[in-house]
């Protein structure tokens, strides 16, 4: 490893990083700028959930920003943020179940969950292509069962942490797909199932 010159310090992501996909090798962290650090004047961003952002001109950075966004509202226990940034005929893949379409069975969805499920992604990784259209998120959810969910093992506030993987197609400004994957096994031992 080379040696640093006094006074330079290692790059660090700062709490309001986020990583961007500009290549399928180069990866650009948002919010830096070429020193590495962030603007000692810039505010912390507030989650935004308006659809699309209207500065981001880079049909990549849009998308960055949308799947962002989609999670800012997720976290926040925001459903019309999140029923805001999707298509009115998004395509919804649910892990280990079929397909459902349609912004009112996104809602629906969203309605059932938030009886039986508190959860918060965390760790959260966004890439998108370069054109925009697909992106992919990578993080971590933590939650806790709150009441038994058909078909599943009894709820008792039991916590869970599960990685997870969700891959989104976007067109015109919106989410018009997203799938989602993780270990319904794990999920199931970790509730004692």
């Amino acid at each position: 490893m080379g040696k640093m010159r006094r006074g330079a310090s290692p790059w660090r992501p700062t709490q309001h990083s986020s990583w961007v996909l500009f290549s399928p090798f180069t990866f650009i962290l948002a919010g830096m700028n070429l020193s590495g650090s962030t603007p000692a004047s810039a505010p912390d961003p507030a989650p935004s959930t308006t659809v699309p952002s209207p500065t981001v001109s880079n049909p990549q950075a849009r998308t960055h920003d949308l799947i962002s966004r989609y999670y800012a509202a997720f976290n926040a226990s925001d459903p019309a943020g999140m029923l805001e940034v999707l298509s009115d005929d998004v395509q919804h893949d649910i892990n280990q179940g079929g397909s459902e379409l349609g912004r009112d069975a996104f809602r629906a969805f969203l309605a059932h969950m938030d009886v039986h499920y508190r959860e918060e992604a965390r760790n959260l990784t966004v890439m998108a292509s370069a054109d925009g259209l697909r992106a992919a998120a990578e993080f971590v959810i933590h939650g806790e069962y709150l009441k038994t969910d058909e078909g599943l093992p009894p709820a008792k506030g039991q916590e869970y942490a599960l990685p997870v993987g969700a891959f989104f197609e976007v067109h015109g400004g919106l989410i018009t797909r997203v799938t989602n994957y993780y270990n319904l096994q794990d999920w199931t031992r970790q509730v004692g199932g």
